[in-house]
């Protein structure tokens, strides 16, 4: 377990409904140039920053499991199709993971650290840590964010392997500045995470949680799960725990868990909610993640 003690003073997302880009992204140029989670990333980011009260920040940290899949496709797609020439650079260029970090970056004119993270099912719980240490070091507001986006070919390849037979696919885009110190808008800390190994299946997955509780000290107040994992979710409310499935609103993608910390924050601004919410998540068969939110 690790703490974190991040104050959330800014954060907003996109899932299914989108907004208007030209409120934020006014040249018509630039938005027919980026693709759809470009857009959907580049808004989100600059939502949550306005949402902190503040366009001021001191790195830039996101997180992704799929990368830009459109851009990447059509990049393939062109070298077949002119037979590896001639080919028009801007897919390719687009294409790449850190192209949302960088195009925010860009449209800030943001000059500080920039950094992605692409490790599967802990991509934003890693991007997370990062704007901790950063933090810790003296940094004093961060950017983070996770995003994934679904095209139809991916999700008609997930189809054919069954995927959605068990699983909801998704899509979305969700950021958050964080700080080391409360604010007037902090929504909420987030106090530790985890990331458990490779390989642990559910049964230890619930061990390693009463772990996480005790070191975290959830244990000792009223506390929420929103669980990302199907068999874990039954076995912890088994156990007395009250869960909710957050991927039955927002679907399941690699960074799932930026929808659902997005989601904790409003479920603690209502008058009867916990002190807590403790977010489990866990991508298909990838690693086990742990959140632990809280009031201020």
């Amino acid at each position: 377990m690790i703490r974190t003690n991040l104050y959330i003073t800014g954060m907003a997302g996109i899932t299914k409904e989108e907004p208007d880009y030209k409120n934020y992204i006014p040249d018509a140029g630039l938005r027919r140039r980026m693709s759809r989670v470009i857009r959907m990333s580049v808004a989100s980011a600059l939502m949550a920053l306005e949402d902190s009260g503040s366009g001021e920040i001191d790195a830039i940290v996101t997180g992704t499991g799929w990368g830009c899949l459109a851009d990447t496709e059509k990049f393939l797609i062109s070298i077949l199709d002119n037979s590896e020439r001639l080919l028009n650079p801007s897919s390719f260029i687009q294409s790449t993971s850190n192209t949302i970090g960088a195009q925010i970056a860009l449209m800030l004119e943001d000059k500080h650290y920039n950094n992605t993270y692409v490790h599967g099912g802990s991509s934003f719980e890693s991007a997370l840590l990062d704007a901790s240490l950063l933090i810790s070091e003296g940094r004093r507001r961060v950017l983070a964010g996770g995003f994934d986006e679904l095209t139809p070919t991916k999700s008609h390849l997930l189809e054919r392997m069954g995927m959605w037979k068990k699983y909801i696919c998704g899509e979305g885009s969700h950021f958050f500045v964080l700080q080391g110190e409360k604010g007037e808008r902090t929504h909420g800390r987030l106090s530790a995470l985890d990331i458990l190994p490779l390989g642990i299946d559910e049964s230890d997955a619930l061990a390693r949680f009463d772990l996480f509780l005790r070191e975290s000290g959830a244990d000792k107040g009223s506390f929420e799960i929103l669980c990302g994992d199907h068999l874990l979710c039954y076995l912890l409310s088994r156990k007395g725990y009250k869960t909710t499935d957050y991927k039955h609103k927002c679907g399941e993608y690699p960074t799932a868990s930026a929808c659902a910390m997005q989601q904790a924050f409003r479920i603690l601004s209502e008058k009867t909610a916990p002190e807590r919410i403790v977010i489990v998540n866990k991508y298909l068969y990838d690693v086990f993640t742990f959140m632990l939110i809280e009031k201020v």
